[in-house]
């Protein structure tokens, strides 16, 4: 049995043994050449073709001026994002500033209207901060069309506290500026600007309304002295170069509306010239000193302001004295904020 267990397993061995080639086959494989290799891809049809040149006179000169600074950016460069820090160019510390407001305009002349010029020296103590001495003339001051209708329709008018006009002003104060930035200015040139706060106190003279335009007939007022001013303001100063700036503020005149004097008489005083004016004809108001004659008051009350002819009227001033008493006879105790832009220029040196 063994040998035929032998036997079995030889057959099993030689069919797992792979088939050999003839020796004339591997020889004939041999000699074969081998296949050629691939050939090389074609190049891309669509590839895109660079040819190195000389940049035109006209390119030169784009990248020349995109390559210039201006105060150390490069502006003129389309392709650059500017974004940088660094110290202010001019210092004010030190400097005095004197600056022209042309143009004063009232921005809330619901009741009354004010256009003026201003002026302003500002010492610059520090870089933030600055002393000021503002003086203020308002070459127009009147009631506003809306008062004046008031009047002319129903006879009522806005109270003293809405209505009080201001001549002029001189105040000093001080000036901070807590921000500081730049920006481009025409392609050309770096702008730099500060935010301004000021704040201020002083003397301003006022006037009221005694008797509004009629016809041909001008307005007439009364002076109600000078009155206490405050004032707090913002805005922008634009610096142009180490010695020139621009600047535009909104600022606020705060000052008390009480009205106890007209034309320096007290209301004892006017009180006595109305009793004198319901006693004297038409004539006789239009005689001069037909009020001063007959009254006494003291040396700050000026009678001649209410007695006479007013030659721009052309008729007696004697009229003016009621409504002058009426104001005075109502104080009151409210103040009046009179908001205006400031746009002007400055020097500094």
């Amino acid at each position: 049995m063994s040998w035929i267990v032998l036997a079995a397993l030889a057959a099993l061995s030689d069919a797992e043994q792979p088939e050999q080639p003839a020796p004339e086959q591997a020889e004939a494989a041999a000699a074969a050449p081998a296949p050629d290799a691939a050939p090389d891809a074609p190049a891309d049809a669509d590839a895109p073709q660079v040819a190195l040149r000389e940049p035109t006179p006209e390119e030169q000169k784009a990248n020349e001026r995109a390559q210039q600074l201006v105060s150390g950016a490069p502006l003129y460069n389309p392709n650059v994002a500017v974004h940088i820090v660094q110290h202010k160019p001019f210092a004010d510390r030190g400097l005095r500033e004197l600056v022209v407001y042309p143009a004063v305009p009232q921005a809330n002349g619901k009741f009354t209207q004010h256009f003026g010029s201003a002026a302003s020296v500002v010492y610059h103590l520090h870089e933030n901060f600055g002393l000021q001495i503002t003086p203020q003339y308002n070459w127009y001051s009147s009631d506003s069309s809306f008062n004046q209708e008031l009047v002319d329709k129903v006879r009522q008018e806005g109270l003293a506290a809405s209505t009080l006009l201001l001549n002029w002003g001189v105040q000093g104060g001080v000036e901070v500026t807590p921000l500081y930035g730049k920006f481009a200015f025409f392609d050309s040139t770096l702008a730099q600007f500060q935010v301004v706060l000021s704040g201020g106190a002083g003397m301003g003279s006022t006037r009221h309304l005694l008797r509004p335009a009629a016809q041909d007939k001008p307005a007439s007022f009364g002076d109600t002295g000078n009155k206490f001013l405050g004032s707090v303001g913002g805005g922008f100063r634009v610096q142009m170069g180490d010695r020139f700036a621009l600047r535009l503020e909104v600022r606020d005149l705060v000052y008390t509306a009480r009205v106890d004097h007209v034309n320096g008489c007290s209301a004892g005083e006017l009180r006595q010239m109305r009793d004198v004016f319901d006693g004297l004809t038409r004539e006789q108001l239009d005689a001069p000193g037909a009020i001063s004659s007959q009254v006494a008051v003291a040396p700050g009350c000026q009678v001649q302001k209410f007695e006479g002819v007013d030659p721009q009227r052309n008729e007696s001033r004697a009229y003016d004295i009621r409504q002058a008493l009426s104001l005075v006879e109502e104080p009151s105790s409210d103040v009046l904020n009179n908001v205006s832009v400031y746009a002007g220029f400055s020097v500094l040196f």
